[in-house]
């Protein structure tokens, strides 16, 4: 008998005041004004972890979000196969689709720059701003004067809350805080309130969907298998340099992992050698391992192969605790092994790649253009506007310096890379070159 997941509150909006689209279901609606959104176009030119303008092969935020939507329908087919589940895809691939559209320029690295600037205001916060983009900034639905964002249902914006946590109006500088923030806080209660109602309860510790989960769950497996081919590909890595790591950064991954996991040294070692196990034989001569390894690195359909098996490997070991009394928190995570794994890519990608020398160069630029950016635009003033009509007309008019904050975090954080970089050169350097272009 298959377990029904879903009841009439799910498809609530803020605004419920739509007209009806036959042959559309409410989680199909929300997947097209997801993808026909300004805001989920700008995340072609987003920084995955290489910039985009680097090279065309590398992934950026909208080809990750992609990959994550397919892998996560791939894991609610399988769920709603072995369990007797009726997930909804589209729901599914909306959340996944949704899960990076309030990720500033710059990747986790712009997150952390604006995240300082509004330390005192709020914070910044990447999860916080996809929920507040959606439900809010994104001009779609609007009621006398009143923003709905695309105004999707409120099972979808559930499945955008990873972390069900208030974040503090002041925090320690440099204090990153997951959660939400304090100007979505009604919503997020409404939320739980409505969702959690057919079940008899009004609210709950650690409010996270199951399509959360899965979204979540999916998007640790692109992570840590596409990263790793991107890595690849552009060189700075290869399997036996990833086979043969040095103490240092051994030591830098193993003191990360989380400590549930109970992983030892040895069993990170294996891992980076396991994962290559079906081309390489690292007992072979050391030339002949040579010569494999570089073939891997450059090699496009070995490389697809290898990325293939990893993801399937991830989605053939996902595990269910199924919450039979409240069916929509139930927890969808991968078994220990498998997550091991996981862990492991993600912190290697991490020390080797993201903080290396050569990429901390491009963050430390990401985060002088992005605070300079943001003191250039606050002290702007109406005489001397600095800022888009639409945003001006809201920002001039408001007197109250923590919401002033959050309109330029909430414009800073909607740019790209490129026209952030753009508008940068245009206060700082020679305006000849942009001074016709339009604001994005």
């Amino acid at each position: 008998m298959a377990i029904n997941l879903y009841h009439k509150n799910d498809y609530l909006r803020q605004n419920n005041d739509i007209s009806k689209k036959d042959n559309f279901s409410p989680f199909r609606r929300d997947y097209a004004r997801v993808v026909h959104s300004s805001s989920f176009r700008r995340l072609q030119a987003k920084t995955q972890i290489f910039p985009s303008f680097e090279n065309d092969f590398f992934r950026n935020r909208l080809t990750h979000s992609l990959e994550v939507a397919q892998i996560a329908k791939s894991i609610a087919v399988k769920l709603n196969a072995e369990h007797g589940l009726n997930l909804d895809y589209d729901l599914i691939e909306t959340a996944a689709l949704c899960h990076d559209i309030g990720h500033p320029p710059f990747g986790h690295n712009g997150e952390v720059a604006l995240n300082k600037k509004m330390h005192n205001f709020g914070g910044f916060e990447s999860n916080a701003q996809t929920l507040r983009l959606i439900s809010h900034t994104a001009k779609k639905d609007i009621d006398q004067k009143q923003t709905f964002g695309l105004n999707l249902t409120y099972r979808t914006l559930a499945a955008t809350i990873k972390y069900d946590q208030h974040i503090p109006p002041i925090s320690d500088l440099g204090k990153l805080t997951k959660g939400y923030y304090h100007e979505e806080s009604g919503l997020v209660e409404d939320i739980k309130q409505k969702l959690l109602k057919p079940y008899g309860i009004t609210t709950i510790e650690n409010f996270k969907t199951i399509e959360c989960y899965i979204m979540d769950v999916a998007d640790d497996i692109a992570y840590s298998t596409y990263d790793v081919e991107d890595a690849l590909k552009g060189g700075f890595i290869d399997p036996l340099s990833m086979a043969s790591i040095d103490n240092k950064l051994l030591d830098k991954i193993y003191n990360t992992m989380p400590s549930d996991l109970e992983i030892t040294k040895d069993e990170i070692q294996n891992i980076l050698k396991d994962i290559f196990s079906d081309y390489i034989d690292f007992n072979a001569d050391s030339t002949e391992i040579y010569k494999i390894s570089k073939n891997i690195a450059n090699n496009s359909l070995l490389r697809t192969k290898l990325t293939s098996k990893l993801v399937d490997s991830c989605i053939q070991n996902i595990e269910l605790d199924l919450n039979l009394e409240v069916p929509i928190i139930s927890k969808v995570y991968l078994n220990n092994k498998i997550r091991k794994q996981v862990e492991v890519l993600k912190k290697y990608i991490l020390f080797k790649i993201i903080k290396s020398p050569k990429l901390n160069v491009l963050r430390y630029r990401g985060r002088e253009i992005i605070s300079e950016i943001f003191d250039i635009l606050i002290s702007s003033t109406p005489d001397e506007s600095l800022l888009p009509d639409d945003i001006g007309a809201i920002f001039y008019n408001t007197q109250n310096i923590h919401e002033k904050a959050r309109i330029i975090s909430d414009y800073i954080s909607s740019m790209t890379d490129r026209y952030i970089i753009e508008l940068y050169n245009q206060f700082k350097s020679d305006p000849s070159a942009m001074i016709f272009k339009p604001f994005s």
